[in-house]
Order: structure tokens, then sequence, then C-alpha cells
């Protein structure tokens, strides 16, 4: 706790000496002393900066920015006290005035001449203030717009993850946070540029000071010449200026790193080597064209020398590639292929040995058949089916198939790639010679016989299909069916993106905190399994809008009414009538005996299992009389009572329509077999 304590004082108490340095003189050797500390300090910095993994790694930068520049204005004030403040007798000994680091750069820099120093130090100053700064400053603003236009949306992607149970409080805090300080740094940095940008002209000012200064203390003060007076005080002002915009040309350069790395979790270090040596074709391409310029009149022999280190690098690359593609650890080949076992399958078609000949992609073959059920359903129920995988299975019998969801049968059935399937539309046997069999999507009566008989079956009334038709049927009611199960958390979260590109406002009326995508996810597949659209998910939002996302039932009532329309324009469709009716059985409220039935019904519950099997027993005839005449099997009964009558019914007796009163479109006309539910 102490050494805390004393460490929270040193830092203040290095800025305090820092302020210090502008009022109070200074020896030669403290200038020494500081000069080599601040080229010191811009090293690391600019070490640190090229090192990080991500700009919060170096998240102090902007202080030490301005800590920095107030060292380097600090020791441009205090030698230019030295060195016009000097009392030397002679040009010689007024050199040293100032220390032997300034000196020794001076001397350095300018080779003893005032004006090729002057020179070199001009161009350091306008490469730093025109090119690094100008770009790093740029940069920075950018940045800083871009982090605080990017904070709300980031924040409310937290919000959403922490609403759908991805994240827990604790780690949604530290995303808070870490965006806020992010937010935070961009902003700093904004500023951070102009102390950079400040300092390269407070340099350039104070050698002008030194040299006009120098060469009126030189003439007048001193009564030296004017040509030892300016070549003096000159190269003590480039060499006052080359050991601070050094430093300061570093910390510069480490501010345009800061801001141009992007948070890929890899240094600079690590990036460049391997991104540059990603492609060895580039590599040879410019060694080529280098050796191409060595037959021009250019000098050939460095052409030649940075050709062949490209061409080196190239060779090396391209083997170190090669060598890691061969080094794959068997244990990591073993790895992917037990994560590959581990894969499943949304939907995928297993064919059996004799039936291979239909996957193909032929016109009117399976595989276009599929591609026209993928788009139907998506018009139909706004569902986009996966793709679908279709594969051989040798453990099947020659001329079966099985239709798979997440690899659990949900379909199967033996087909005759040679024959044609044929049906009678009204449900009875056909009166065709042939092999007798039941047709798989719907498990009617049907013959395979003669495909040459085709044209005289179809003349005659009967339905035909050969057997990549009746596969294809088959996998269409098969997906019909269950189509809620395609509907998952991820598929939930594309429709939603896709909703707020279109409709943004509609989009926020379903998403989290109110609704989380679990839930959403539920409502949809509640649909789903009633057979109701859900492509108009805009007005599905506006009609679940304010419900309690914990009250299915509710938020079902109110979707229902989006997708009922259309459901009974898909059960007219099938009806194939001349007229708008539908035929229908009626379960009215006398199906209901007793208090506890009455109040199941109006929570939507089904109360108990023998009003359910009585349900199921009085509706049976009826709807297998409808489906005998070839039209859907619709079942009406009051609004109050369709939830509970539906949930009974599902499942039991197969693709069954459940409709409110209030569902049916006032132009539609309803046709209905009242049951008998006296019968216990």
């Amino acid at each position: 706790m102490r050494r805390s304590t004393r460490f929270e004082w040193l830092v203040p108490g290095l800025f305090v000496g820092l302020v210090a340095m502008l009022v109070l003189p200074l020896p030669p050797w403290a200038m020494d002393t500081l000069i080599a500390i601040n080229f010191a300090l811009s090293g690391v910095v600019l070490a640190t900066a090229a090192g990080m993994r991500k700009p919060l790694d170096f998240s102090v930068f902007p202080a030490l920015v301005l800590a920095t520049t107030l060292l380097r204005l600090g020791l441009n004030v205090a030698s230019t006290r030295l060195i016009l403040g000097t009392d030397a007798a002679s040009p010689a000994a007024a050199a040293e005035s100032a220390g032997h680091i300034i000196e020794s750069f001076g001397v350095l820099a300018a080779a003893r001449n005032p004006m090729v120093g002057l020179s070199v130090f001009g161009m350091l100053v306008v490469v730093q203030f025109v090119v690094v700064t100008r770009g790093s400053v740029r940069m920075a603003e950018v940045a800083a717009r871009f982090a605080l236009d990017a904070l709300p949306g980031r924040q409310m992607a937290v919000d959403a993850d922490l609403a759908s149970g991805a994240i827990d409080a604790h780690e949604a805090k530290k995303r808070r946070d870490e965006l806020l300080r992010e937010a935070d740094f961009h902003g700093a940095m904004d500023g951070a540029g102009r102390f950079v940008r400040g300092d390269a002209v407070a340099g350039l000012v104070i050698v002008v000071v030194n040299i006009c200064g120098g060469f009126l203390v030189g003439m007048l003060q001193k009564g030296w010449s004017a040509g030892e007076s300016l070549r003096t005080f000159a190269l003590l002002a480039v060499g006052d200026g080359l050991v601070t915009q050094i430093p300061a040309f570093l910390v510069a350069t480490a501010s345009g790193l800061v801001c141009a790395k992007a948070a890929s979790g890899e240094t600079l270090a690590q990036e460049i080597p391997r991104q540059l040596s990603a492609r060895p074709a580039a590599l040879w391409l410019v060694a080529g064209l280098l050796t191409a310029l060595a037959f021009s009149p250019l000098p050939a022999f460095p052409l030649l020398t940075a050709a062949g280190i490209l061409a080196g690098a190239a060779v090396w690359t391209g083997r170190v590639h090669q060598a890691a593609n061969r080094a794959l650890p068997s244990q990591h080949r073993q790895a992917e292929a037990i994560e590959d076992a581990l894969v499943v399958e949304p939907l995928s078609i297993d064919l059996g040995l004799g039936l291979l000949s239909l996957a193909s992609d032929e016109p009117d073959g399976l595989l276009e058949r599929v591609a026209g059920i993928r788009r139907r359903l998506a018009q139909e129920l706004g569902v986009l089916v996966p793709s679908v995988r279709i594969r051989d299975d040798a453990s099947l019998p020659p001329q079966s198939y099985c239709i798979r969801f997440r690899d659990a049968v949900a379909g199967a059935g033996s087909l005759r790639p040679d024959l044609v399937l044929a049906m009678d539309p009204r449900g009875g046997t056909p009166a065709v010679d042939g092999e007798a069999t039941t047709e798989p999507a719907f498990g009617l009566p049907a013959v395979w016989t003669d495909p040459a008989r085709r044209a005289e079956l179809e003349a005659g009334g009967m339905a035909v299909a050969n057997a990549g038709g009746a596969l294809a049927s088959h996998l269409l009611e098969v997906l019909r069916k269950r189509a809620w199960e395609l509907l998952s958390v991820e598929e939930t979260a594309r429709m939603l993106d896709r909703l707020k590109r279109q409709a943004p406002r509609a989009a926020e009326l379903i998403s989290a905190p109110a609704w989380p995508l679990d839930r959403l996810r539920d409502v949809l597949q509640g649909m789903l399994r009633e057979g109701l659209p859900i492509r108009d998910l805009e007005r599905i939002a506006e009609a679940i809008h304010g419900t309690d996302s914990n009250d299915l039932d509710e938020a079902m009532r109110k979707a229902r009414v989006t997708g009922a329309r259309e459901l009974c324009e898909r059960l007219l469709r099938q009806a194939n009538a001349s007229s708008r009716s539908i035929d229908a059985v009626w379960i009215g409220a006398e199906a209901l005996t007793g208090d506890e039935a009455t109040r199941a019904a109006q929570r939507s519950v089904v109360p108990d299992a023998a009003i359910a099997e009585l349900l199921v027993r009085s509706a049976a005839p009826g709807l297998r009389r409808l489906l005998q005449r070839g039209v859907p099997a619709v079942v009406v009964t009051p609004d109050r009572m369709r939830g509970m009558v539906s949930r009974a019914l599902r499942g039991r007796l197969g693709d069954v329509a459940v409709l409110g009163q209030s569902e049916i479109p006032h132009d539609c006309e309803v046709r209905m077999e009242t049951v008998d539910t006296s019968t216990p």
C-alpha cells in the first residue's frame, strides 16, 4: 500500500518538474542527461506502438504525447537560455555552452556548414509537419468520428446479446466499459495530434529565434564577426532543433501507427511479414519486372540484386507454405474428421442405390424439383428452406428413400424409377392394372404402372407422376407440415435483420429487450404449425407489438390475423372449387362439457385426455369424408375455442387447418358439417 501511494505522486511530480524546466536554468551536464532521456522515452513509445495488438493496449498514449511534448518544449527553452546566455569568450568555447550532445548533433548534421545543417533540419520539419503529423491527425479525426457514431449501435448490440442470454451481466458491463474506453481513447487521440503538430511549429520558431538572437548576441555583446556569430549560433540552433525534432518525429510516427492499427489481435511484426509473404506470386512478378529493367539503360547490378532478393524471398515463402500444409499434425486431422462427423445436416434425402438416377440436374429432375419446392415454400409460408443434401445410402433397400430433418427420419417410402404412379384424385383405389402401392405423400391408394399409358390415364382423370415427382410431392408435404422445425434462432435473426433493412421502425417493435429472439421464434413457429405464413413479418410485428412476450397465446391470437386470409386463400386453391366456398367440419361450444373444459378453452389448453379424444373421434369421420372428396381437411370453431381445438387435433388427424369464425373472409362461403360429440 505504501509503494502504491508513493507511485501515485511520481507522475504528478514529473509533470511539475517539466514545468519547472521552463523557468529554472539547467547546467550543461543536466541538459545532456535530459536529452538522452528524451531520446530513450521516444524510442520506447515508438517500439510500444509498433508492438501493440489493439489500440487500447496503449491507452496512455495521448497522455504520453502531452508529456513528451512538454519535455521537448522545456528542453528547447532551457537550451535557448544556455545558448543565448553563454559567457564564453570565443566561438570555440561557445559551442560547448549548451552541452556536448547539442554540439555533436550540430557538427554531425551540418558538417560544420550552417547551410547544410539548416537544410537537413528544414527537410526533417517538412516531412514531420506535412506528411507524418498531418496524416496522423487526419486518421485520428476519422477514427474519433466513426467511434462516436458507432457507439449507440454497438451498445444496443451488447444489450441485445444480454437480453437473448448470449452473455451475462458481468460480460455486458465489461463490453460497455470497453466501448466507452475506446470512444474516449479515439477522442483523446484526436486532440493529441494537435500537440504533435504544434510541437513541429514550435521547434521551427525556436530555431529561428536561436539563430537571430545568437547572431545579435555574438556581434553586439561579444564583438565577434558576423561570420563567426552566424556559424557558431547556427550550428548550435541546428543541433538544438535536431535533438528535439528527431524524438518528436519518433512520437509522430508512433501516433500514426496507433491511429492506423486495426484490432486484429496481432502485432505489426506478425502482420506485415505474414501478409506480404502470403502471395509468393506477387514477389515473383516484381522480381521479373526488376530483371526486365536491368536490360534497359538503368544500372543493372542494383536492379538484379533487388530482383534476386525478391526471388529468394518468393522461393522461401513458397516452401514455407507447402511445408505448413504438409506438416499438419495427424491429431489435428483426426480432430477435423471427428468434427465433420458431428455436423448435422438441416435437411437431407437418402437414396437407395437403385434410385441414384433420380439425383440429376436435368430438366424436370429431382434437383430442379427441389429448387422449385424451396421457392414455393418461400412464397407460401415465408420460410427459407435450407439446401437439401441428396446422398446415397447403401444400408437402404435399393428402391427406398428417406427424408431426414437434422438426421431424424421425417418421411420414407419406396419408388419404382422405371414406372409411373397412378392415383385417383378422389382418394379411391385406381382401377388400373399394375403394382398396387400407397402414395407416400398423402397415404392414398395408388398403382405403379407402365409409363406408356400415361397419356391414357391422364385422359381418364387419373393423377400420374413419375418416381421423381412422387418423391418431390412427399418432400413438399413433409416440409409443409414440419416447416416450423426449420425456423431456428439463427434463421429468425436473419429474418429480423432483413426487416431492419426494409422497415427499421417495425423491426424495433419486436427486438430485444421487449421481444427476445427465442420468444419471437416461438411465435413464428406457432404460426407455421398452424399452416400460417410468416412472410409478412412487418405486419406480424405491428400485430404483436405491446403484447407480453411471455404470453405466447395472446401473441398468437394477434399474429394469426395477419396470415388467416392467406391461409383461406390457399385452402380455396387446394379445393379447386368454381365458387369461393370452403367445406369444413364445425365443432361448437356443445363439445365442451363442464366448467373445467370451458376454463381450459379460455386458456387455449386441452382440458384432459378424455375431452381431446372425444374431439378427435367426433371430427375424424367428417374430415375423412372431406379428404375423400378431394378437398382440404378444415375445422371451424368459435374463436375462444380455436387454440384448444387446434392443440387437441394437431398431430392426431394429420394436416388439419383449424379456423376461428372471425378468421374467415366475408367474401368466402363455408359449408359446415356439425360433428356429433354426444357419444362418449
